[in-house]
């Protein structure tokens, strides 16, 4: 293997330094590997690769596991190779035998050196703070610069969700590749914006109250409320609202009332313990 500032050999001796205390500054990939393995030899070139192109974002260590027999068993290693990452002494992922190059590439961007991380938690500071312009301008400076930095896609939807700009916040989530992303994270913010849209499109409660006051069994006010109180932030009011009126008229415009209630759920988490009861209560009714 030609020199490479990137990838070290470690052994027993030097295990600690190489991978443990240079782990709490960079994330470390450990490659242990055998002479006889004809795996092994295929999954190095890739590796040795990755480690140049990436300058620095990781460390490759390699671990001939013959000759450190003692560390192979004292990290689990059964088979080879076996690469496992290690970030602050700890090791928080791992894969076992040849994977292809963009498996390989997936993982390493899930753990490795970004070079805007410090401007990203600017701009999430920012956020909390309330100073919506400059996480935006923070946030599109990290993505023009890392394009690929997935992680802070869903902090800029975010930002842009704030501020009511909701057609540029689902353009933001739509430039997302599948499975770079948490599915629960990008799956709520796709229901933050359907709820600002609901709450765009709802009437004045007030308005709607009033109306509703005067004549207790006008299905259509009720539903409209229903729906202006559960995007409002009055869930447990509007999903009252939408059970009253599956019980006064189920035929009422093809069956609006549980349909409404449907799609209000989905506004929430699945495992929501508002939503559960409900669900309860609505399967109670029906059946």
């Amino acid at each position: 293997m030609a020199h490479s500032e990137h990838i070290v050999e470690a052994n027993q001796d030097n295990f600690n330094q190489l991978v443990i205390e240079q782990s709490g500054h960079t994330p470390v990939l450990v490659d242990f590997w055998a002479d006889w393995c004809q795996p092994c030899q295929m999954l190095m070139p890739v590796l040795a690769k990755l480690a140049e192109e990436y300058n620095g974002a990781f460390k490759l260590v390699k671990v001939n596991s013959d000759q450190n027999q003692a560390l192979a068993q004292q990290y689990g290693v059964r088979s080879l190779p076996t690469v496992k990452v290690f970030k602050n002494g700890d090791i928080v992922d791992e894969f076992m035998g040849v994977q292809p190059e963009p498996v390989i590439r997936d993982l390493i961007d899930k753990h490795r050196i970004r070079q805007m991380e410090n401007t990203r938690q600017e701009a999430l500071q920012a956020l909390q703070a309330g100073d919506l312009e400059t996480a935006e301008q923070q946030l599109n400076q990290v993505i023009e610069t890392e394009p690929d930095y997935y992680e802070a896609y869903p902090d800029l939807a975010q930002v842009l969700l704030e501020q009511n700009k909701l057609e540029a916040t689902q353009s933001i989530l739509d430039k997302i590749p599948a499975n770079k992303v948490d599915d629960e994270k990008l799956e709520n913010l796709k229901k933050a914006i359907q709820r600002k849209k609901l709450q765009e499109e709802s009437g004045d409660i007030a308005e709607l109250e009033a109306r509703l006051a005067q004549n207790p069994d006008d299905i259509q006010t009720m539903l409209d409320l229903a729906k202006a109180k559960v995007v409002a932030g009055d869930v447990k009011a509007g999903l009252d609202l939408y059970l009253e009126a599956i019980q006064k008229d189920r035929e009422f415009g093809d069956d609006a009332a549980r349909k409404g209630l449907l799609e209000a759920f989905d506004l929430f988490e699945k495992n929501d313990p508002l939503i559960k009861e409900y669900r309860a209560r609505l399967y109670s009714l029906l059946y």
